[in-house]
């Protein structure tokens, strides 16, 4: 909008000030239009009637001066004589309205700058506009919030900082702009507490205004501060920024908010599934009950794994394929991984179906299924969907489904279990010496993560690796055993698995049985041949490979070492092992443990 100062500046206008100081006092008011005669003044005139108006008056015209104090300023058009102006000016002082002559008589004077307050008013509607699409082309970036505030800081060469509603600065523009803040901390938290909407405060050469914005309650609040006076102009411009910072600022506390219980709850269907990998079903039961779907029973587990950036949209295409009844949860331990409990479902499988198109048109996505299994079995199924990931990998069509094998710990019955209980006997009756300390159960779940998932159990179970170490090591000492030894962790983690079964009614035998007694059997003979035959039948070099691998523990630098490979060419042969045998060995869930017992059962146990 013009303003007086405008107008005295065009030369075509012959506009001046009769008291210079006025140009200081007044020349930033704003000129919306002009009005002929003190007819606008009337008596029946509303009280704002002349609000932005520039009154022109005939010269020698008489004034009603509390009739014009509303008015942007009196112009006296034509030849003034001296002592009109003597008059005329104490009273313009005395009622606050700047007092202006111009040369043309009133008719030409309004003739002539009409004109130029409708083009200045087009300019700056064009200026407004322009500025309004900045503003939302910014509002709209990702960042949109903290560039919309810089920008803002830039248009008014000043500062600018937004303070959320707990009083907590969020961005400001420059970095020197927190200086303000503790300069007007006491103001900002009048607006903050609801004691005022807005303030207007001097800070030595710079005037700040603080505003609280948005039209729903919580509100942020806006600080803005410059070396000059806000003008109109720049008044506007910080109230339409204003609009947009709250509904930008609003939409990122909604997305946040979003995201934390998406958060919440994604933390919670890792906790339902934690427990049912321990066994827990009840408690799971529990704490699933308060989250959308149902844990289905009986179930089926599958493992998609896909680029991490992916694995969002992959979990809504398996939640609509079932209609929701799937219960879907990010893997804790590898990011790429998505973990479904799918229901039974008699005829079609409608997530199988979902999961075959979707691996299909998507390379590097993979899908691996088990066998349908109950809640309580949910860790067996994972380890089965995790072998058929494996298999999958190495397939053109990139899914797979378990390949049933009969278990050897089932094979081992009550005197498996009792070896079991007899051979972790000083982990289970375990004590901690303090209260911190973790107690035989945390002991017991550390060791069953670790030997699944090796290092990586410190996602599963939320430690810091050295504390995982510290506990590994503590359990080391119990159990009086070397846990980096292949052979040993093959026999703890059959300890484990057998603890893990129901309980079966025992014979009475008494005595203690030992584990190469456990392995003398024609049915354990019997599983370790069928585990190893089709990788005996379809290379031999393979299965000497494998044997290497083991002997090595694991460790494919020394594997390669001793078969004069490289590791490259070692990690190939492993990985066309996995697929004959249908088994994940490099990664965990690892059969490479029930790989050391098919070994150890063929090489010194034979039919009795």
């Amino acid at each position: 909008m013009p303003t007086l100062s405008g107008l005295v500046s065009r030369p075509g206008l012959g506009l001046r000030f009769v008291d210079p100081e006025d140009a200081v006092r007044h020349g930033g008011r704003p000129v919306a239009a002009v009005a002929e005669g003190m007819w606008a003044a009337g008596a029946g005139a509303p009280v704002h009637a002349l609000n932005d108006v520039l009154l022109v008056l005939p010269a020698g015209a008489g004034i009603d001066w509390p009739a014009v104090e509303s008015a942007a300023g009196v112009v006296l058009a034509g030849a003034v004589e001296d002592d009109v102006l003597s008059a005329s000016l104490p009273a313009a002082r005395e009622h606050g309205v700047p007092l202006l002559i111009a040369l043309d008589d009133a008719p030409h004077f309004c003739a002539g700058i009409h004109p130029v307050i409708r083009r200045e008013q087009r300019r700056e509607l064009h200026e407004r506009t322009d500025q309004l699409k900045a503003m939302q082309r910014i509002a709209l970036r990702p960042d949109g919030l903290s560039r919309l505030l810089r920008w803002l800081a830039r248009q008014i060469s000043g500062h600018a900082m937004l303070v959320d509603p707990s009083g907590s600065p969020l961005y400001a523009y420059p970095r020197s702009s927190e200086e303000i803040f503790s300069r007007a901390e006491k103001d900002i938290r009048r607006v903050i507490t609801k004691q005022t909407r807005s303030a207007a405060i001097s800070l030595g050469t710079q005037v700040a205004h603080i505003m609280s914005i948005g039209s729903q309650e919580p509100n942020p609040v806006l600080i803005v501060a410059r070396d000059e006076p806000f003008s109109s102009d720049v008044r506007s411009l910080v109230s339409d920024a204003a609009g947009l910072l709250w509904l930008r600022w609003r939409m990122e506390e909604l997305g946040r908010h979003s995201r934390q219980v998406e958060q919440a709850e994604s933390h919670s269907r890792e906790a339902v599934l934690h427990l049912l990998m321990l066994g827990q079903v009840q408690s799971a039961k529990r704490v699933a009950g308060a989250l959308p779907g149902r844990l289905p029973d009986p179930t089926r587990v599958y493992i998609v794994e896909s680029p991490a950036n992916r694995r969002a949209h992959y979990a809504r295409t398996c939640a609509e394929a079932t209609g929701g009844r799937a219960w879907i949860v990010a893997c804790p331990v590898y990011v790429g991984h998505l973990i479904i409990l799918a229901p039974a479902d008699s005829q079609d499988n409608p997530l199988d179906q979902a999961l075959r198109s979707l691996v299909a048109s998507n390379p590097g996505c993979y899908a691996g299924a088990g066998r349908l299994v109950r809640l309580r079995d949910i860790a067996a199924g994972y380890q089965q969907a995790f072998h058929a990931l494996a298999v999958a990998r190495g397939i053109d069509a990139r899914c797979a489904t378990y390949s049933s094998r009969e278990d050897i710990a089932s094979l081992l019955g009550a005197r498996g279990h009792r070896w079991a209980a007899r051979s972790l006997s000083r982990l289970l009756d375990h004590r901690p010496e303090r209260p911190q300390d973790p107690d035989a159960e945390e002991l017991k779940e550390t060791l069953t993560s670790w030997l699944a998932f090796f290092n990586a159990a410190t996602r599963q179970l939320k430690i810091h690796r050295n504390t995982l170490s510290a506990r590994l090591r503590h359990i080391e000492r119990l159990l009086g055993c070397d846990l980096n030894d292949l052979a040993v962790q093959a026999e703890t983690q059959l300890a484990l698995r057998l603890l893990a079964q129901p309980s079966q009614p025992g014979n009475d035998e008494s005595g203690d049985v030992t584990l190469d007694a456990l392995l003398d059997t024609p049915a354990v003979f019997h599983w370790a041949e069928s585990y190893l035959t089709p990788l005996n039948e379809s290379d031999p070099c393979l299965l000497e490979t494998l044997r290497t691998w083991l002997r090595s523990n694991a460790r494919l630098d020394a594997t390669a070492s001793m078969l004069g490979l490289t590791v490259p060419a070692v990690r190939k042969r492993l990985v066309r092992v996995e697929g004959i045998l249908s088994r994940s060995l490099l990664n965990g869930p690892s059969a490479r443990h029930d790989a050391v017992l098919a070994f150890r059962i063929l090489d010194s146990v034979g039919p009795s």
